[in-house]
């Protein structure tokens, strides 16, 4: 096992310029195909002096697309915000950066990804870096009882980390619109990830499972959506640096537009990647 850090998206990318087409001369190619955004506010409820706001803004692209394949980059900053100190204190700041390939295959999509995460303390002392590489594959696709449902599948292996020692990381979500309106309508979805750990990794403990259950209210439309949902979560590993485990509720506004923004954007999945 790798524990030192170093590599960066250009990994990634370069992962995906390997993955695609040689010869692209005669085939359908395209620059810059799609972008996205995204923003996002919930509370913690119970909320506690460090945990009592999730923020999240990112966004991606596609980079390149040739015929049924294209490559994309993908970055989210998530920030946490206690009471500690202040009434909105951040004391917590996650950096995920993604690149791979999303292929086309018949009705499914399978993404080939290299994703870098980093957690930081904010305006506290931190004596050891925190960050893992995962290298792994996604499957996504409409759930078979019709076009209102989605899901995604994946299985990635940490190349490198140091602090967590995660292995292997499998990740099942899927997401439903209960009824579709001219507006939007109802939804729920859930997301499951099991972590295989290290046991010389410094937190002590064994392999974990994270769940979140989500329901809410989706307004969509012309690629632009808005959410309001309301979701329950079982989270390993919470704090930066000690270990820690928390049961919780979240009530927030989710917004965007493209492929990260919700409604029918492929694949679904990734909310646990916050702690």
């Amino acid at each position: 096992m790798i524990r030192g850090g170093g590599s960066t998206v250009a990994s990634g990318l370069l992962l995906a310029t390997l993955i695609l087409p040689r010869s692209v001369a005669s085939a359908d190619v395209e620059l810059l195909p799609d972008v996205s955004l995204r923003l996002e506010g919930s509370r913690y409820v119970p909320s506690e002096d460090a945990f009592v706001w999730d923020t999240w803004i990112g966004g991606g692209a596609g980079v390149l697309r040739v015929e049924a394949a294209t490559a994309y980059v993908t970055a989210d900053v998530e920030t946490i915000l206690g009471r500690e100190r202040r009434a909105f204190d951040a004391n917590q700041v996650g950096y995920h950066l993604e690149a791979g390939v999303r292929v086309v295959a018949g009705r499914i999509v399978v993404v080939p990804f290299f994703h870098h995460v980093s957690r930081h303390v904010v305006d506290r002392p931190k004596t050891e870096l925190v960050d893992w590489n995962v290298v792994g594959v996604r499957v996504a696709g409409h759930l078979p009882f019709g076009e209102n449902g989605r899901y995604s599948a994946s299985v990635g292996h940490t190349v490198e980390w140091r602090g967590v020692g995660y292995e292997w990381e499998l990740e099942g979500a899927f997401d439903l619109e209960l009824a579709r309106r001219s507006w939007g309508g109802p939804y729920l979805g859930a997301e499951m990830r099991f972590v295989t750990v290290d046991p010389e990794g410094r937190f002590a403990r064994g392999d974990f499972v994270d769940f979140l259950g989500e329901g809410g209210l989706r307004y969509g439309r012309g690629g632009r959506t808005v959410e309001l949902f309301v979701a329950y979560e079982h989270r390993n590993d919470v704090f930066v640096l000690v270990p820690g485990v928390r049961d919780r509720a979240l009530f927030g506004l989710r917004g965007g537009f493209g492929s990260s923004g919700g409604g029918s954007d492929l694949p679904v999945g990734g909310r646990l990647g916050r702690p």
